[in-house]
């Protein structure tokens, strides 16, 4: 079912630059081979000429919790492109039946997507597609198959393998708080809901029934321990030749998506640029920490080379352009990022270097290697202090990292005389040896300012049985010493002269990690193999001349938000010895047909600093649909207990209409942990 609502779309406001008045087309009917139809929302210049067409593709729900994302397809028709917005295949008012994320079956529908537009009469036969976090894993994986109409994507918080840095595992830890209890459960919830009568008419009880089909994606998730042939479908990384469209990559620093930008531009094999800001999982034209920019302007640039073929010196400019951090007073909810502002011709850097750092045995951290040894015990509850993993609010930067206690080993320099920056990934290397089978290592790099306090730059996480594998991890052998590589998350930052730079060893991440089963001691040996090797970048010589970046516009929301404040609170059970972290979001929003929703998150994860095995985490997440003719509310309570050897699963979902309960559904596994 088509709806088309000209003369109301909801750019009213236009910007001071726009091309055209636009035209919105809700509820667009997109046909597979199949007979499954997919839903789409559309905005079209009112042109006299063929547009070429861009899409954005989601599980998100386009009718309701990502309805404030149109405002990029208003922006993008503004400028004559046709710009649509799909909801996947089993998710908001598409038909059929969500069986995982990233699905063969999702790739082929958008490649499909592709041909459709193509063929449509306002269509100049050229389409692209962009998106963030999804909709990014989505860009990269449709145009793995190379679809002849698709010309180029512009991903946003994307990655190139889905084991490595995704939300699911990180170093070979099972991450806690976010993803298992955050997203995985939200996804519960949100295949669960209903579509649009309006979408779906006379199939409307039909399509809402195909999506309660869904089981849990977080199942398949937890079933998946290492990296094998479930994580390597769709990781670009397999096969970087499989893209050959033009390709425009932008990540943020501070996303829980940052080691996968200079990679992928590195061994892309077409054409591509990258754009890399100092952002959190947020649209850089309006998240934080800032400075933002009008990152639409860049796409649309890129888009017109690619798809109208204007030449426009995009591609002759040079094809990276990145923020350099520096040191800010560590705030959780900081709202801008000190820097500047840098074109770099090329991945990696012709100039750059490699500097060793060793560690030791009395804190310091200096250029000369002295052997010594050095013990600290396992303590599961270390990482309080450190950032959560952003890919969803409540977006959460590193607090003072003094405030971390126990405090972990840490090593930091004299004052330095002279600016070190760095860009790219700095490394840790360990001679280590633990009292137990399995044990992680985490490694913290920061910024000690004059007055001692510490800001965190980037930090890396390795479970140390993946210290040769992530196909094939092994145990340790107790008490044996090994040398280990920790590298440690993409960054690029600039060490100013009168401050000291500081690096740690733990054995916790919490609540980002799962933690190690067994308390145990680990003995740290000092010399040439325990070093920090940090990629100095010297300035460039000449200088090329800074980016002109765009201020974003004002611009109208598309719906009004209302966010309760966020919670994200540490506790601790004097008694039993038990640390809790609590992380809470919700609120109100208000859609322009005059429905609107209310949705809640609340996750608890805990773990006992006697016995780690004993580690929990649970979360309920609730949305309610606020439709003139009914509400529903389809909320899931779920948790993950863990035992040494095991992972015990519990998830609930309930819907009901108007206060009934009209749909109950409990899964309830063990799956054993493999080296966790």
């Amino acid at each position: 079912m088509t709806t088309t609502m000209k003369g109301t779309t909801p750019s009213r406001d236009k910007d001071p630059d726009s091309r055209s008045a636009t035209r919105f087309v809700k509820h667009v009917s997109i046909p597979m081979p199949d007979g499954v139809s997919l839903c789409a929302d559309m905005v079209l210049p009112e042109v006299d000429e063929q547009v070429p067409a861009v899409f954005d593709y989601y599980p998100y729900r386009k009718d309701d919790l990502s309805a404030y994302g149109l405002r990029r397809h208003v922006y993008l028709a503004e400028r004559g492109y046709a710009a649509l917005r799909v909801d996947v295949r089993g998710t908001g008012s598409s038909q059929g039946t969500a069986l995982d994320e990233y699905v063969l079956q999702e790739q082929l529908d958008g490649v499909e997507i592709i041909a459709w537009l193509a063929r449509q009469p306002w269509c100049n036969g050229n389409v692209g597609m962009f998106g963030t976090s999804y909709g990014g894993f989505n860009a990269l994986q449709v145009a793995m198959h190379r679809p002849p109409a698709l010309k180029a994507i512009a991903p946003m918080y994307f990655t190139d393998n889905r084991y490595t840095d995704d939300c699911h595992y990180k170093g070979g830890t099972l991450q806690m708080l976010y993803d298992m209890a955050t997203y995985g459960l939200s996804m519960v919830v949100e295949n669960a809901m209903p579509p649009y009568p309006e979408a779906c008419g006379p199939d409307w009880a039909e399509t809402w029934q195909s999506h309660l089909e869904a089981e849990p994606w977080l199942l398949n998730w937890l079933a998946n321990q290492t990296y094998n042939d479930y994580w390597q479908h769709g990781s670009l990384c397999e096969d970087y030749g499989a893209i050959a469209c033009a390709t425009f990559l932008i990540g943020g620093w501070r996303d829980g998506y940052t080691n996968c930008n200079l990679r992928t531009f590195r061994h892309l094999r077409g054409p591509r640029k990258l754009l890399i800001g100092p952002w959190l999982h947020a649209q850089p034209d309006s998240g934080v920490p800032g400075p933002p920019i009008d990152h639409l302007h860049e796409m649309v640039r890129f888009f017109d080379h690619w798809l109208k073929g204007i030449d426009n010196g995009v591609m002759h400019e040079p094809p990276i352009t990145l923020y350099v951090q520096k040191f800010d007073e560590p705030a959780a909810r900081r709202k801008h990022t000190s820097g500047y502002w840098r074109h770099e011709l090329g991945w990696p850097l012709d100039r750059g270097r490699e500097e060793v750092w060793y560690l030791g045995p009395t804190g310091d951290l200096g250029q000369s290697p002295e052997r010594g040894q050095l013990t600290y015990d396992y303590y599961p509850a270390t990482g309080t202090t450190f950032p959560m993993f952003s890919a969803a609010a409540p977006y959460l930067l590193p607090l003072d990292q003094r405030l971390e206690t126990p405090a972990p080993l840490q090593w930091i320099s004299e004052r330095l005389a002279e600016p070190v920056e760095i860009v790219g990934r700095p490394e840790a290397s360990l001679r280590v040896a633990v009292s137990t089978e399995i044990a992680t290592a985490v490694v913290r790099l920061f910024d000690v300012a004059p007055d001692a306090t510490a800001a965190l730059v980037t930090k890396g996480v390795l479970n140390l049985t993946h210290r040769d594998s992530h196909e094939s991890p092994s145990p340790l052998e107790p008490d044996r010493a090994y040398t280990v590589t920790v590298p440690l998350d993409a960054t690029a930052w600039l060490f100013e002269p009168g401050h000291r730079i500081g690096v740690s060893l733990a054995g916790a991440d919490f609540p980002n990690s799962w933690p190690s089963p067994r308390l145990y001691r680990a003995e740290l040996e000092l010399g040439e193999e325990t070093r920090l090797v940090l990629p100095v970048t010297p300035p460039q010589d000449p200088p090329l001349p800074a980016p002109e970046l765009h201020s974003p516009p004002a611009a109208r929301p598309l719906v009004d938000s209302q966010e309760r404040p966020p919670v994200w609170q540490v506790s601790r059970d004097q008694i039993a010895r038990r640390v809790t972290v609590t992380l809470g979001t919700g609120g109100r929003t208000y859609l322009e047909d005059g429905s609107w929703f209310s949705s809640e998150t609340d996750t608890q994860a805990a773990v006992s600093e006697q016995d780690p095995a004993r580690a929990s985490v649970k979360s309920t997440h609730a949305v309610t649909l606020h439709w003139p003719e009914q509400t529903i509310e389809v909320r899931a309570r779920g948790q993950i207990a863990s035992t040494e050897s095991a992972l015990h699963v519990t998830i609930m979902l309930t819907i009901t209409v108007e206060g009934n309960l009209t749909h109950e559904r409990q899964w309830t596994r063990t799956i054993p942990r493999e080296l966790l």
